[in-house]
């Protein structure tokens, strides 16, 4: 008989820096299952004193900070935090900072886990952010079906009017419950007040970005990682979430841990048939291999030894012996071609292609010459869509094909699932 998953309450490390312990959410919505308490004004103010203004020779100093850290963006693209505000200094004074928490990987939950528990820390790198690069509006980029985030935004902001007066303006804008909603140039098309929708041209937002001024957009982690560089203090802390069963918990790590401890501390004590790692455009790991991964010497600046973009937007998901990761994987295209933006060929043809011959395959009844046709697809699409959708279902399909083998070939012979 297979192992299953079991679940068991691991205890948390005193390493925990970001959030203060185990963060859990249920399977769709951003309402917290269960967390360590949230910090208001005050108790984030004991505990790491006031924020230092980030204005003149202390911008400088903390795009100083921020550069010698090689800090990278960690909402999935890994995009250099230094070289984002370089462009936007070059592009002039003003503009705007974007707070992203607009967390469209359906499986994540650790944008919502800082926003509700820390979200000061958000706040004041994003206030520092602004400050340094010297931009005139703030905004904090949220699921309109993010109920509870915004409320605790909300809150955070009340507080910070009262007790904080000189504090950079913030305002809260919603985004429509989509898949690309937080792309940067949906971000940028909708506050320009254009359709929510990629860019075909792609000019830097840091460049031209909301109305044509210059605009940083940041994960909300990377901005509680600026908000520690701005006090001296090293981000060197990861967050990841781990799916698994019908719950989300958002675990920290260090550089230097394996992945691996991310599923011991969320609870999952048997080692899974097969890890996603990066979310729903990410990439399949057999267990074995996962198990491998990380453990990198200090003062690495890649984190768990793989390259950063890896590990995506944080996502972890544990498939237990139970589950076919073909079918699972179909799942997952056919929700990505129907969560597509539809401007492109890539989209609106390649995906449902795929999606279709995925499930096809998934259900074992695939015609001996749907394989190489999958395959020419995905060649077809790679690297040729408007935006880099079409491009993260190419790189899971391809994962699944290859994790997937025995399962690959027992399904091509019609031979039945492994795990029916």
């Amino acid at each position: 008989m297979s192992a299953r998953l079991q679940l068991v309450e691991a205890p948390d490390g005193p390493e925990d820096v970001l959030i203060d312990g185990l963060a859990v959410f249920g399977p769709h919505s951003d309402d917290l299952v269960r967390a360590p308490g949230a910090q208001d004004l005050a108790a984030h103010g004991a505990q790491l004193g006031p924020r230092p203004s980030a204005t003149g020779l202390a911008g400088d100093e903390l795009l100083d900070a921020v550069n010698g850290h090689e800090l990278a963006g960690r909402g999935g693209a890994a995009f250099p935090v230094a070289r984002k505000w370089q462009d936007f200094l070059r592009a002039g004074l003003g503009g705007m900072v974007v707070a992203n928490g607009a967390e469209s990987e359906p499986l994540s939950a650790k944008d919502a886990a800082l926003l509700q528990l820390r979200p000061h820390l958000v706040l004041d790198g994003l206030a520092s952010a602004a400050e340094a690069v010297g931009a005139e509006e703030t905004v904090v980029w949220l699921h309109e079906s993010a109920t509870s985030s915004r409320q605790a935004v909300t809150r955070a902001l009340a507080e910070r009017r009262a007790h904080l007066p000189s504090e950079p303006a913030v305002r809260i804008e919603l985004a429509a419950e989509h898949y690309l909603s937080g792309e940067s140039s949906v971000i940028v098309n909708s506050l320009s007040g254009r359709r929510a929708l990629p860019s075909f041209r792609r000019v830097p937002a840091t460049t031209a970005g909301v109305h044509g001024r210059p605009t940083l957009v940041h994960n909300v982690e990377t901005l509680a990682c600026i908000g520690l560089l701005a006090r001296g203090q090293q981000p060197d802390r990861y967050l990841v979430t781990v799916a698994h069963g019908q719950r989300r918990t958002v675990v920290e790590l260090t550089p230097t841990d394996r992945l691996s401890r991310a599923l011991s501390r969320a609870g999952v004590s048997v080692r899974p048939q097969a890890v996603l790692l990066g979310g729903y455009g990410g990439t399949w790991w057999s267990g074995d291999r996962f198990e491998t991964l990380g453990g990198t010497p200090t003062g690495t600046s890649t984190p768990f030894g793989v390259p950063r973009p890896v590990l995506g937007a944080g996502v972890m998901l544990a498939l237990d012996e139970r589950r076919c990761g073909l079918r699972y994987t179909a799942t997952i295209v056919r929700y990505l071609a129907q969560a597509s933006a539809r401007q492109c060929g890539p989209c609106l043809f390649g995906l449902p292609a795929v999606a279709d011959l995925m499930q096809v395959l998934a259900d074992g009844r695939p015609r001996r010459r749907d394989l190489p046709k999958l395959e020419r697809f995905l060649a077809e699409i790679d690297g040729r869509g408007a935006c880099h959708h079409p491009d993260g279902a190419v790189r899971l399909i391809r994962s699944a094909l290859q994790v997937f083998a025995p399962d690959v070939r027992r399904h091509l012979q019609s031979q039945g699932c492994l795990h029916d």
